[in-house]
């Protein structure tokens, strides 16, 4: 087995101590691989005697099993890790869960605000609508209070089409008496007042 070549692993089962203590040593005292097989590396046995008699020393050897880690350790290990995952799994889930609820409750709540917004809307709408027919019908009974024949003269004006409306009509009448007067010049009109 001495001539052998060996992986990390191998070293570290023949001389009974684990593989990161071996690639330490191999790291300490820069020894270089033999042979690499894709990725492994294979040594020599012979180029761990240093270590053999380091790890046979009686302080190397209790230090070394007190760093020496078992694979039912490793496996302890790696459960606990997985149960405290499996925690905080369950924890993000339920107050995801939580979030989606709340949510929910908004979603329903904003529902319900926005119906109540609608039907005011309604309500408002149909107040605009009565009070414009109120305006108009106080509009109507002012003018009959006013000049009843207005309001027999509005009702006719509105039944029939009118060609003019009333203002046009008013700016007809002035410009056709302005267009009966005399005419006077500049003169006349500013100073011939005066005499």
């Amino acid at each position: 087995m001495s001539g052998e070549l060996l992986t990390k692993s191998k070293i570290a089962d023949a001389l009974g101590t684990n593989p990161m203590r071996v690639t330490r040593f191999i790291e300490r005292n820069k020894i270089n691989a033999v042979k690499k097989e894709g990725k492994r590396e294979l040594f020599k046995l012979t180029d761990f005697n240093a270590l053999k008699k380091e790890l046979s020393e009686p302080e190397t050897k209790k230090e070394a099993q007190s760093h020496a880690f078992s694979k039912d350790d490793y496996i302890l290990t790696l459960k606990k890790q997985l149960e405290d995952q499996q925690k905080q799994f369950d924890e993000v889930l339920k107050s995801k869960d939580e979030t989606i609820d709340s949510l929910k409750e908004t979603i329903a709540t904003s529902k319900h605000v926005y119906e109540d917004m609608k039907d005011q809307l309604t309500v408002k709408d149909n107040q605009i609508t009565a009070l414009t027919k109120l305006t108009n019908n106080a509009q109507t009974l002012n003018l009959v209070d006013k000049d009843p024949k207005r309001l027999q003269t509005a009702q006719g004006n509105a039944e029939m089409k009118p060609e003019q409306s009333s203002s046009e009509k008013a700016a007809n009448n002035q410009q056709t008496s302005e267009s009966e007067k005399p005419r006077q010049n500049w003169w006349q009109r500013h100073f011939g007042r005066n005499k």
